[in-house]
């Protein structure tokens, strides 16, 4: 497993999807064996946690999050097992990585899954790379994978927040953009933070959103600040990989370009 990203944790036993819809902003209804599904944990205030993608595999669901988040999600997820007939394990035989130049349905004429085994591919398609998740072995047509920060990068310009322990239960999953992403359900039953999740999609607008930018100079910092018109706009960096950054932000700069100490920020991706 690549363990600089992401680790993988399944969910199983009989009450498992019961479980998991009062934990998560996802309809675990939904779920199947070859994608992922956005989600998000919440607390009671409707911060979220950590942002997670789910599968199906066979009698468990798959709970993908960003490694710094992993310990935390298993230990609050304990805590509301009460009497649920459901279990918890962290894998240990995964691995992930990204590539580019891939055939998805090459790839599941070469591999030869058992009962036991999962690939799940997701496409990234604004970079032109694709991810996998999977247990089996290395495949051995892989050959083109790209760089961690690269495939983060990538993440970022599809609009997906991968949130560390640096901003845990900071943001709204609006303001991460899962109402955008499909990241969240507004149908199913209640969940944990579902009320002020519900409030914010009523109301029909979140005052901050993430914004992604290419950024003219790599010399840029999380700490930096981002002005328009010699203007602080208050926005905070939450990421930057390369010439990428991803930028919390009053939506009334949303289509503004920034600037900061030594360059300028251009924002591109999804309109909001």
């Amino acid at each position: 497993m690549n363990a600089n990203l992401f680790d993988i944790i399944f969910i199983g036993g009989k009450d498992r999807v019961d479980f998991l819809q009062g934990q998560v902003t996802q309809d675990i209804e939904k779920l199947d064996e070859h994608k992922t599904r956005n989600a998000a944990f919440c607390n009671p205030k409707g911060r979220v946690v950590a942002t997670c993608q789910l599968f199906q595999f066979n009698e468990n669901i798959g709970v993908i999050v960003h490694h710094t988040m992993c310990e935390i999600i298993i230990d609050r997820l304990k805590k509301y097992i009460f009497r649920s007939d459901v279990n918890i394990k962290l894998s240990s035989d995964t691995w992930s990585s990204c590539y580019k130049n891939l055939d998805s349905n090459e790839i599941r004429k070469e591999v030869t899954i058992n009962s036991n085994q999962f690939i799940v591919i997701n496409d990234l398609r604004k970079s032109g790379v694709k991810e996998i998740f999977s247990n089996t072995e290395k495949i051995e047509i892989l050959k083109n994978s790209v760089r961690k920060s690269e495939w983060k990068a990538a993440r970022m310009t599809e609009n997906l927040v991968d949130i560390s322990i640096d901003h845990s239960e900071k943001y709204t999953p609006h303001m991460l953009n899962m109402d955008i992403t499909d990241g969240i359900s507004f149908q199913k039953g209640c969940y944990v933070g579902q009320e002020v999740v519900a409030r914010t999609e009523h109301i029909g607008r979140a005052k901050r959103r993430v914004m992604v930018y290419k950024v003219d100079s790599t010399d840029i910092k999380l700490d930096d600040k981002l002005f328009y018109n010699d203007k602080d706009t208050g926005a905070q960096i939450i990421s930057i990989e390369g010439s990428i950054m991803m930028a919390i932000i009053n939506i009334s700069f949303k289509e503004k370009s920034l600037q900061y100490d030594g360059g300028n920020a251009i924002p591109f991706g999804v309109k909001l």
